[in-house]
């Protein structure tokens, strides 16, 4: 079973989140499946890159992820939850 540490950030977002869609068994279904199995198919785990690179994310549906990083084997740390447009940062012009 994966332990869980959540950062402040999280748990903004987790609140924000919960106050505008009230969706909490969804959250809590993703977050349960990833516990016990991170690698689960219906969650679809997936490294991120460029400036997130070394940080992973998994979908709570079609529209939500929570952005995480290792801290060991068995120890994760969620770092942000939200809509896709608002978890991950902006890229620049080029």
């Amino acid at each position: 079973m994966i332990k869980i540490v959540r950062s402040r950030k999280y748990e903004v977002g987790l609140k924000n989140l919960l106050t505008k869609y009230e969706d909490i068994d969804s959250v809590s279904l993703a977050i349960r499946l990833f516990s016990k199995n991170p690698d689960d198919t219906r969650l679809r785990t997936h490294p991120l890159r460029r400036r997130l690179k070394g940080r992973f994310a998994f979908n709570v549906d079609d529209d939500i992820r929570i952005i995480f990083e290792w801290l060991g084997k068995h120890r994760v740390r969620f770092l942000a939850i939200g809509k896709h447009k608002d978890v991950y940062p902006k890229s620049r012009s080029r």
